[in-house]
């Protein structure tokens, strides 16, 4: 029996496990017999949580995008000749890495977002996920600068390279190669934290499936729909990461 068909039934049987496994769960679950999926799909429902899920996605990317930046910046800073600099980088990461998610939400849209003269839930939750993300994405430059060998510096200095010169045609091109498996890993975070964005009226994906959920006092209907659905969203992008990841094993 050859590698390959070795993996099918490998597959086979862990997809028959699952099956088991869910079909135990419904006929142990007490309220089966009351259990109506298909009620959150009747009326306007497939509109509203259809809405969620793009303003998650939305959210998601333009959150990626900032927090990509202000972890660039994040890291200049770390490396920057200046101690004021890497001082505030430094206590920025430790204040974040010490902080929950909801909490970092919370405190920036309540305490500061909103009182500025352009209001805006998305907008400030978005700001908040990007400021919260940041870190986290210095760390990836951080740990992607690491695998370039030191002689490449000296051979961009020995050609006299400005340091424009040396990100734009020398690191940077390493740096996607690399980080991109961390990118995407991040953005399904930034996916699954956007649901926190709840607590503060985003109408975003989970937003969307409670007010169906309770407006038909279908709970736990509603929380296997949003189960499903973020599944929809994030096992792609899993399954893109390990195909990078493999990618990057090969280039080495």
């Amino acid at each position: 029996m050859n590698s390959k068909v070795k993996k099918i039934l490998s597959l086979i049987a862990a997809l028959a496990f699952y099956g088991l496994l869910i079909f135990v769960i419904i006929m142990l679950y007490p309220g089966r017999n009351d259990f109506n999926l298909g009620a959150m799909f009747t009326g306007g429902y497939p509109k509203m949580i259809f809405s969620g899920f793009l303003y998650t996605i939305f959210i998601s990317l333009i959150a990626l995008v900032g927090s990509i930046i202000l972890g660039f910046t994040l890291y200049l800073m770390t490396v920057s000749k200046i101690d004021t600099f890497k001082y505030i980088a430094s206590i920025y990461n430790e204040a974040v890495f010490g902080t929950p998610l909801i909490v970092f939400i919370v405190v920036v849209y309540y305490m500061i977002w909103k009182y500025l003269p352009f209001d805006s839930r998305l907008w400030g939750g978005i700001v908040a996920l990007v400021f919260y993300m940041g870190p986290y994405m210095k760390n990836l430059f951080e740990g992607a600068m690491k695998t370039i060998d030191p002689l490449q510096y000296q051979a961009m200095t020995v050609f006299g390279f400005t340091t424009y010169q040396k990100y734009r045609y020398i690191i940077v091109p390493q740096l996607i190669r690399v980080i991109i498996p961390s990118l995407i890993a991040n953005l399904t975070i930034i996916i699954k934290g956007s649901s926190l964005l709840n607590f503060i009226g985003v109408p975003e994906l989970y937003n969307q499936l409670l007010f169906v959920q309770y407006d038909n006092f279908l709970v736990m209907e509603g929380y296997l729909l949003m189960f499903i659905t973020y599944l929809i969203i994030t096992i792609p992008l899993i399954r893109i990461t390990r195909y990078f990841e493999k990618r990057v094993e090969s280039w080495n």
